[in-house]
C-alpha cells in the first residue's frame, strides 16, 4: 500500500507543471524591471544604424469583405495569393523620444508597389520594458507596473543564464503568454518569445536584444508569424526584420525600388518559398509588358475601368488613405474611408451617425507648422449634417504659438421664448396653416472663430480672438408672414487666461470672458457671458487613468431677444475625437436645450478608465474587453437641482459600447450608445 502511494506521488511530482514545480525569483523579477533605469542613454541622441524588414502573405481564405479591412485593398482583389516583400531603411534614434525611419529601398510583389497589412510592422519594433510593448496595447511582462497581472516563474540554465515564464493571470487579449533568457547578475532580457491574441490578429513573436547598452534596450532581431482573420477571410504572414546594420549603400539613394540592390543589403537568405513567389512574379511581369501594348489596343476600356475604378477610387473609397509628401515628408494627409459602413456610430438622440474624418499638416521646421481637421457626420434620426473644421498656424510650437480659424455647426436649437413672444403679440395664428406650432422655435446654427493663443510658461497660457454665431429659422415664411426676425447673429470679442500650477503633466484651469457687439457683422444679440473651468486626467498607468472636470458659467446680461446663446465650454460634442475618451466629460442623456437656455450652470464629471477592470473576469467574453470605463455626472442648472447620470462602457475590438442612466427631470433615465471599433489601429 505504501509502496503504490509513492509510487503515485513520484508520478504526479514529474507531471506537474513548471508553474507549480518551481517558486518565482522574486529578486530576478525585479532586476528586470529595474534594467532599462540603470542603463545610460546619454549617446543615443541621433545616432544613425540601418534596419532590414521583410514579409511573406498567405491568403488563405478571402471573400467580398476583405475589401472593407484598411491597407489589405490591393491584395483583396488580385488574382495573386502570396505575396512577398522587402524594405531597407535609415534610422535615426532620439533620445527618450524613439525613432524616426527613413525608407531607402522598397521591393515587393503587392501590385504598384502598395503597402499592406502595415498594422503588423508595429510588431517588429517592440519596446518591452517599456508599459504596453505596441504603442498603447499589450501590457508588457517586463514592467514593474504590470506584475499583478502576470504570474512568474524562473528555471536557472546555468553559466550566469535564467529562464523566466510568464502567463497572464487572466484570459485577455491585453495580455501576453510567454519565455524569456534574462542574465541573472543584471535583469537584462537576452532575447524572449512571446504569443498573444489583438485586434483580430494571432501573433507569435521571437525577439533577440541587442548587447551593449542602451542597444540592449532594443531589439537586434525580431521574427513574427502571424494569423489575421476576419468573418470568412484568413491571412498567414510570416514578417522579420534585422536592427543596427552597417550602411551598405551611399546616401544619396533617396527610396528606390530595385531588387538587385536590395539583394546587396539583404542580411539573409531568402527562404525557398520566397524565392518562388518573386520567380513568379517576375516571370508574370515579363508576359505583361510583352503583350501591354496589344492588351491597351484591345481593351482599352476594360484597362481604364480597373485602373481609375477599382485601383483609384474603389481603395481610397473603401479603405483609409495615409501619405507623407514633400522633399523631407513634411507634409502628411490622413482620410478615413469615404463609404466604408465600419465608420458608424449610435445614440439615442441622433440615431446612428456616420463619421468623416481628413487630416491635414505640413511642417517648414520644427517650430512652424501648419495643419487641419474636417471633421464632419451625419445624423440620421435627426436628418442633420455636422461639421467642423478648425485651421492651425503654428508660428511658435515651443510656446504654443499659433492662430486658429474655425468653422462649424451646432445641433438644431429651440428656444420657447421665441414662441411665447409671438404668441403675446399674435395669438391667432390659425392663417398662417403651420403644421406644428414648434416649427415657430426651431433655428439652425452656425458660427464662426478666430484665436490667437500663447504661452508666456508652462504654467500661464492665454487666448484672445472673436466669436461669430448666426442662427436661421429653418421655416422662414411663417415669420416673414408674421413680420418677426427668422435670423440672429452675435459678434464677442473674448479673453481666456490659462493657469497650469504643475506645468503640462497636472491640471488645467481656464477662465473665459466674452461680451457681444451689436451692429458688428449684422449682430443684434447682446449679451455678457464668464465661464471658469477645470480639466485633470490624472495617470495610474499608461492604460489606467481618472480623468476629471469642474466648470461654471454664468450671463450677467443678456438682451431681452437675446433667445439663442451657446456655452462655450459646455457645450454637446456631436464630432467625437477631443478629450482623451471620447464620451468622458460629457451629459449622454441631456439634451442641451437644459443648460443652454439657463442663466447659469455648475457641473463636474468624473470617470475612471482601466483595462482588466470587471467584465474581463468572465469567461469567453472577458477574453476580448480591452478597456471598461466607469462615469460620473453632476448638473446645477435653473429648473434641474442637481442632475445626476452614471454610466458604465467598455471597448472591445468591434464596438465601444455605454450604458447610462439618470435622475429623470424630464430626461431620459436610460440610455446606451456605440461605435464601431474594428481597425481602428490599422
Amino acid at each position: 500500500m505504501k509502496r503504490n502511494l509513492t509510487i503515485c506521488l513520484l508520478a504526479l511530482t514529474l507531471t506537474t507543471p513548471i508553474w507549480a514545480a518551481e517558486s518565482p525569483d522574486t529578486g530576478l523579477i525585479y532586476r528586470i524591471f529595474r534594467y532599462a533605469s540603470t542603463v545610460d542613454r546619454s549617446d543615443m541622441a541621433d545616432s544613425v544604424s540601418f534596419a532590414y524588414n521583410r514579409f511573406r502573405f498567405s491568403i488563405d481564405r478571402k471573400d467580398p469583405t476583405l475589401l472593407l479591412v484598411p491597407s489589405v485593398y490591393t491584395i483583396a482583389h488580385s488574382g495573386e495569393r502570396e505575396y512577398v516583400g522587402e524594405s531597407y531603411s535609415r534610422v535615426t534614434f532620439h533620445n527618450q523620444r524613439g525613432f524616426y525611419a527613413e525608407p531607402v529601398l522598397r521591393f515587393t510583389t503587392v501590385p504598384r508597389q502598395h503597402h499592406t497589412m502595415m498594422v503588423l510592422a508595429k510588431y517588429l519594433t517592440p519596446n518591452i520594458y517599456n508599459e504596453t510593448v505596441i504603442e498603447d496595447y499589450l501590457l508588457s511582462p517586463f514592467n514593474r507596473g504590470n506584475r499583478r497581472y502576470y504570474r512568474y516563474s524562473v528555471s536557472d540554465n546555468g553559466n550566469g543564464l535564467a529562464e523566466v515564464f510568464f502567463m497572464p493571470r487572466r484570459k485577455n487579449t491585453q495580455l501576453v503568454n510567454g519565455d524569456a533568457i534574462v542574465e541573472i547578475s543584471t535583469g537584462r532580457v537576452i532575447s524572449c518569445s512571446f504569443s498573444g491574441e489583438y485586434d483580430m490578429i494571432n501573433f507569435w513573436l521571437t525577439i533577440e536584444m541587442g548587447r551593449d547598452g542602451w542597444r540592449s534596450l532594443m531589439p537586434k532581431k525580431c521574427v513574427m508569424r502571424s494569423r489575421f482573420r476576419f468573418i470568412r477571410n484568413k491571412i498567414n504572414g510570416r514578417m522579420v526584420a534585422y536592427y543596427d546594420l552597417p550602411k551598405v549603400l551611399p546616401d544619396s539613394i533617396q527610396e528606390d525600388y530595385d531588387y538587385k540592390k536590395m539583394c546587396l543589403v539583404r542580411p539573409d537568405t531568402l527562404e525557398s518559398l520566397e524565392q518562388s513567389i518573386y520567380d513568379k512574379a517576375f516571370i508574370a511581369k515579363q508576359v505583361s509588358d510583352s503583350i501591354q501594348q496589344i492588351k491597351a489596343e484591345m481593351l482599352p476600356k476594360n484597362n481604364w475601368v480597373k485602373t481609375v475604378l477599382w485601383d483609384m477610387i474603389g481603395d481610397n473609397v473603401l479603405n483609409r488613405v495615409k501619405t507623407h509628401f514633400g522633399l523631407n515628408n513634411q507634409g502628411y494627409m490622413r482620410l478615413n474611408p469615404i463609404l466604408n459602413p465600419l465608420y458608424m456610430g449610435y445614440n439615442n438622440n441622433k440615431g446612428f451617425i456616420y463619421k468623416f474624418d481628413l487630416r491635414f499638416s505640413y511642417q517648414f521646421n520644427d517650430n512652424t507648422e501648419f495643419s487641419t481637421r474636417l471633421k464632419a457626420g451625419y445624423a440620421f434620426k435627426q436628418h442633420q449634417f455636422y461639421y467642423r473644421l478648425p485651421v492651425f498656424l503654428y508660428f511658435n510650437k515651443r510656446k504654443n504659438g499659433y492662430f486658429q480659424i474655425e468653422v462649424g455647426n451646432g445641433n438644431h436649437i429651440r428656444n420657447q421664448s421665441v414662441r411665447r413672444d409671438i404668441e403675446l403679440q399674435q395669438p391667432d395664428t390659425t392663417g398662417l396653416n403651420l403644421p406644428n406650432f414648434d416649427l415657430l422655435n426651431e433655428f439652425k446654427q452656425n458660427d464662426f472663430r478666430f484665436i490667437f493663443n500663447y504661452n508666456f510658461h508652462s504654467r500661464l497660457g492665454f487666448q484672445i480672438g472673436s466669436l461669430y454665431q448666426r442662427r436661421v429659422a429653418l421655416y422662414k415664411q411663417p415669420f416673414e408672414a408674421l413680420r418677426w426676425e427668422w435670423k440672429y447673429s452675435s459678434f464677442a470679442p473674448f479673453v481666456e487666461l490659462q493657469i497650469r500650477p504643475w506645468g503640462w503633466a497636472g491640471p488645467v484651469f481656464t477662465a473665459d470672458y466674452d461680451r457681444s457687439i451689436k451692429g458688428i457683422l449684422k449682430s443684434n444679440t447682446g449679451y455678457e457671458r464668464f465661464e471658469l473651468n477645470a480639466d485633470y486626467i490624472h495617470r495610474i498607468h499608461k492604460l489606467q487613468s481618472i480623468q476629471m472636470r469642474i466648470g461654471t458659467g454664468f450671463y450677467t446680461w443678456k438682451d431681452s431677444k437675446a433667445y439663442f446663446l451657446n456655452y462655450e465650454n459646455f457645450q454637446e460634442n456631436n464630432l467625437y475625437g477631443g478629450w482623451n475618451d471620447d464620451w468622458s466629460g460629457e451629459f449622454e442623456l441631456l439634451r442641451s436645450d437644459t443648460y443652454n437656455t439657463s442663466d447659469y450652470y455648475l457641473r463636474a464629471n468624473v470617470s475612471y478608465e482601466s483595462p482588466l477592470l470587471m467584465l474581463s473576469w468572465l469567461p469567453w467574453l472577458g477574453h476580448y474587453m480591452e478597456m471598461e470605463r466607469i462615469y460620473c455626472s453632476v448638473l446645477d442648472v435653473r429648473n434641474v437641482h442637481p442632475y445626476v447620470e452614471l454610466g458604465y462602457g467598455f471597448t472591445t475590438r468591434l464596438i465601444s459600447c455605454g450604458f447610462f442612466v439618470s435622475n429623470g427631470h424630464g430626461n431620459r433615465s436610460f440610455g446606451f450608445k456605440f461605435g464601431f471599433e474594428l481597425f481602428r489601429h490599422w
